[in-house]
């Protein structure tokens, strides 16, 4: 029969202790460490995007530089392109989970407003089929935001 004392049992305790408090540390470290990462990501789209508004209000205040970035889409196409990449920003920033599914929603119906009420839809049927978007992007926009207006 193996004797086992009363400091044998504490030690094997307190080892177990340790080894737990080192597991939930690193689970927790590891949890942390994605979360940044998802943050740094978000941080980082957001730093593009500034620019790419910065390039864009100076386009408007200047519709002749847009030949700098499209020297053969009327100004309005190259607005419509700009429209849309902000639209596809919203939709890849969902598909990330950095954005809620209310504010997402809220998303998805003004991209129907725009092209029910405006003439966004017009621009789209002219560049859909190119690859400057996903294709996951075009199908959102093709069934979900289009395929409810046609059944409007």
């Amino acid at each position: 029969m193996i004797n086992i004392s009363f400091s044998d049992i504490l030690s094997i305790a307190q080892t177990v202790g340790i080894i737990g408090s080192l597991v939930i540390a690193v689970y927790f470290s590891r949890r942390e460490i994605q979360h940044l990462s998802r943050e740094f990501q978000a941080q980082v789209l957001n730093n593009i995007t500034e620019k790419m508004y910065r390039i864009s209000d100076i386009i408007i205040e200047h519709p002749d530089l847009s030949k700098l970035i499209n020297k053969t889409d009327p100004p309005e196409q190259v607005f419509a392109i700009y429209i849309l990449s902000v639209y596809n920003q919203a939709f890849n920033m969902h598909r990330r989970k950095l954005l809620n599914d209310a504010i997402w929603a809220g998303w998805t119906q003004m991209m129907r407003s725009s092209f029910q009420d405006g003439t966004l839809i017009e621009y789209w049927e002219k560049i859909k089929t190119n690859n400057r978007f996903s294709s996951d992007f075009r199908h959102f926009i093709n069934n979900t935001v289009l395929a409810r207006q046609e059944g409007t």
